[in-house]
């Protein structure tokens, strides 16, 4: 029989690289997403993640149709940079509710469903920013690391049901998110010097491809691991584990201050 996957934010970037990966693999791909998508392979449904009551219906009409759920990505996503102090609350609210909120609203449904069939694997994508909070960018980088643990804390919930929740944890990707990035007005040009830095590791960042292809072996698994990590992040991972934390917020100042 056909697996199923669902996938937010399927219409470019991540999204778009992971639907064009799981069609490879032969699995039937839904995606919901914001922007319209009129490529070929799948059906995209248009809608926003922040609409819970139409979420649950695309899900569950999905389910209806197919039988099954095998895999739900949660991907959609934006970022906004600057001061905190200078950022508008109505854009805070937004990314928030967009990043987390919705996050949390998907696995509730999906999981409820999964949890009924006996099988399912809910893959969350988070970000670098989740374990190194990165300066002008303290919204994004709460959202994914809330991410992280939402992700943990659900796993030991629905893993009794044979339904694992995992993460993918990519460094910079080279994406349309960059320029898609809201940006609050700065009092300081090394604000925006900072910024500048961020993209530019950003535009020389893997291909989304490579974060897909990750996406995809993990959900092939039977037992996916929690996180796993794309990227040259090893190095980065180990000393986030042994250097003190006013050791790594200077080596984060140092990189993009």
């Amino acid at each position: 029989m056909e697996k199923v996957v669902i996938i937010t934010g399927a219409s470019s970037g991540i999204g778009l690289a992971t639907a064009k990966r799981f069609l490879q693999k032969g699995y039937k791909v839904f995606g919901i997403s914001k922007s319209e998508y009129n490529g070929d392979g799948f059906v995209n449904y248009s809608a926003d993640v922040n609409d819970a009551k139409r979420m649950e219906e695309i899900i569950n009409e999905i389910f209806n149709k197919e039988g099954r759920i095998d895999v739900f990505c949660n991907n959609a996503g934006f970022g906004i940079s600057g001061e905190l102090v200078n950022t508008d609350v109505k854009v805070i609210q937004s990314l928030l509710s967009t990043n987390l909120t919705a996050y949390a609203v998907n696995i509730s449904i999906v999981g409820r469903i999964m949890k009924k069939q006996g099988f399912g694997k809910i893959i969350n994508t988070s970000s670098l920013a989740s374990i190194f909070p990165l300066p002008y960018q303290s919204c994004y980088s709460a959202s994914k690391a809330g991410v992280d643990a939402l992700a943990r804390t659900v796993r030991a919930e629905l893993r009794p049901y044979n339904v694992f929740v995992s993460l993918v944890v990519p460094g910079d990707v080279s994406t349309g998110f960059t320029d898609a990035r809201i940006k609050a007005k700065n009092d300081d040009k090394k604000i925006d010097k900072s910024i500048e830095k961020i993209e530019r590791y950003e535009r020389k960042g893997m291909s989304p491809d490579l974060v897909a292809k990750k996406i995809v072996k993990l959900a092939g698994k039977k037992k996916p691991k929690v996180r796993v990590c794309v990227g040259s992040l090893k190095l980065l991972i180990f000393l986030q584990k042994i250097l003190p934390i006013r050791v790594l917020d200077y080596l984060i100042k140092v990189l993009y201050c």
